[in-house]
């Protein structure tokens, strides 16, 4: 028996619902939060700030958290991939002020900031505080594997979360509200997340396509409510600068526009009806994940 082969088998019944053990974690050297980096059409698995895997193909997952604001992170310096990982000089959760844990705030609300301003940024048109919003998600292939019960962070730049959909695909932003217009929440579906080709494959697009079933929900309900799923998604100096400083950045992206981003309004500034209504779904949810299982049949 090779050695390969071996570690291909199934796990004995006593053992499958242990886990690789705290042991192994720490001598590998894996630790930290595990992540899955979307970037020029690939996804790659990261652990402990290595990669374990890559795969061109689109991802099954269940979203299990989300942060609850849109939020932005700044840095100072341009990227570098020999420079030494540093946290980043400001970054706000609620999208609104920055962190508490921000000792030189550039300014004390986001939307008075001039890294705020359209060509503060690398590009004519974008800024140098970038928009982000962190998800933890569950994979569809992990069920009924070693693997089930594993929880990865990705995190959703602008171009992710904001713009226009592709058909029955969503930018993140239209994709929730499409479910909670549909009478559906995000957990209860299984989600296709796939690189939007028209934007050369450097942001990630959200599709429905069935209803998670009980084997899964009873192990994404308990992931749901552990305590570092729910810190998964809340940026602190070190998450911030591994999540953004994972891999380098594109021209494209660093070029980004962000003419589609909503504005930070003022305390008590009302915000328009047409500024705040949901877009309107262009197909009943239940008959676009009816027509996804027709084909698989």
């Amino acid at each position: 028996m090779s050695n390969l082969s071996l570690v291909s088998q199934e796990l004995p019944d006593f053992l499958r619902e242990v886990g690789v053990s705290e042991l192994t974690k720490q001598l590998a050297g894996k630790t930290g939060v595990k992540r899955i980096v979307p970037k020029n059409g690939i996804f790659r698995k990261m652990v402990g700030g290595e990669e374990m895997g890559k795969t061109s193909n689109s991802l099954k997952a269940v979203i299990i958290h989300g942060a609850p604001h849109v939020g932005r992170i700044f840095y100072a310096k341009a990227w570098s991939p020999d420079a030494e990982p540093t946290a980043p000089d400001c970054f706000s959760n609620d999208g609104r002020a920055p962190d508490s844990s921000v000792s030189n705030a550039p300014a004390t609300r986001c939307d008075s900031c001039p890294n705020n301003i359209k060509g503060s940024g690398m590009g004519v048109n974008s800024k140098a505080c970038r928009y982000s919003r962190r998800l933890a998600v569950m994979l569809l292939d992990d069920f009924g594997t070693a693997l089930e019960g594993d929880v990865y962070q990705i995190n959703l730049a602008s171009k992710s979360l904001f713009g226009d959909n592709s058909g029955d695909r969503f930018t993140f932003e239209n994709y929730s509200k499409y479910l909670a217009n549909n009478g559906k929440s995000l957990e209860w579906v299984v989600t296709e997340i796939s690189f939007n080709e028209n934007n050369d494959n450097q942001s990630v697009l959200f599709q429905p396509i069935g209803h998670i079933n009980r084997a899964i929900y009873d192990v994404m309900k308990p992931a749901q409510e552990r305590d570092d799923v729910k810190k998964m998604v809340i940026m602190t100096p070190y998450q911030a600068d591994m999540s953004a400083r994972a891999l380098p950045m594109s021209k494209e992206e660093a070029e980004e526009p962000f003419e589609k981003a909503p504005p930070v309004a003022e305390p008590k500034k009302r915000e328009s009806k047409k500024a705040t209504e949901p877009p309107q779904p262009k197909h009943n949810l239940d008959s676009v994940m009816k027509a996804w299982s027709d084909e698989e049949e």
